[in-house]
């Protein structure tokens, strides 16, 4: 569900926030990443506050590994009611966070308020590759309590377009998303909704792949050099130790 960013695609995805033109681009799906599995629920038609019962299902939360004109870029899923297989490729359009999901299926189009809410996740939560950090936890766990965040925001029926109104509203026991997170991903979790916006929301470039046939992804898009720096930094480590 997540595939790694090339030079050109960060050319070319810088201008998509603004302008909300897409662009086609093919990437081929190698699976699961780091992930942990945990109890995932969905009920589209739910208001943010429903306590009502929701089917539980035993599922991979997961960053994902994509090859992209030969160069590895990790995704996160940014839609529930559609799949895609290790192995295969998939043609998406590379949109502004802010139009993703496409839809049908649910939960459509993010908008402003839950985009501004997930790049300022991605900011604090996310290193340069677009994967999870390890700042409040270990990786597995890091990874896990990340993509219940993305889901939280991206799924929940947060009838808001006021931006704290809307992280107010951020809960796993109620509403249209649940997750039973456990162990240190629920510790995680918890730290991970607590920092959304503590001093002021950042941004990030960030963009949405959609697809109207195989599940729709999102991920952070990299400045140019900062894979460069990011060698630098593990080579400058390595020397040290």
């Amino acid at each position: 569900m997540f595939r790694p960013l090339t030079p050109g695609a960060v050319v070319l995805t810088l201008g998509l926030a603004t302008s909300g033109a897409s662009a086609a681009l093919t990437a081929s799906y190698q699976g699961y990443g780091t992930f942990q599995t945990h109890g995932v629920g969905y009920s589209s038609n739910q208001a943010w506050n429903s306590t009502s019962a929701v089917t539980m299902f035993n599922l991979k939360l997961a960053e994902h590994r994509w090859t992209v004109d030969g160069q590895t870029v990790y995704t996160w899923c940014a839609q529930l009611f559609q799949g895609i297989t290790a192995g295969s490729s998939y043609t998406y359009d590379a949109v502004a966070l802010e139009l993703a999901p496409q839809s049908p299926p649910a939960p459509g189009a993010m908008g402003t308020a839950k985009a501004t809410i997930l790049r300022d996740a991605m900011n604090r939560f996310l290193d340069v590759d677009g994967r999870a950090n390890t700042a409040l936890g270990s990786q597995a766990a890091s990874t896990a309590a990340f993509c219940a965040l993305a889901w939280e925001i991206i799924h929940e029926n947060l009838a808001t377009a006021d931006v704290e109104v809307a992280r107010a509203r951020l809960s796993l026991q109620t509403g249209a998303f649940r997750a039973n997170l456990t162990g240190e991903a629920a510790v995680v979790f918890n730290e991970m909704v607590s920092a959304l916006g503590s001093d002021g929301y950042r941004s990030v470039n960030a963009e949405g792949w959609a697809s109207p046939t195989a599940q729709d992804q999102f991920r952070l898009v990299p400045a140019p050099g900062a894979f460069a720096l990011l060698g630098l930094a593990g080579l400058v480590g390595r020397r040290r130790r």
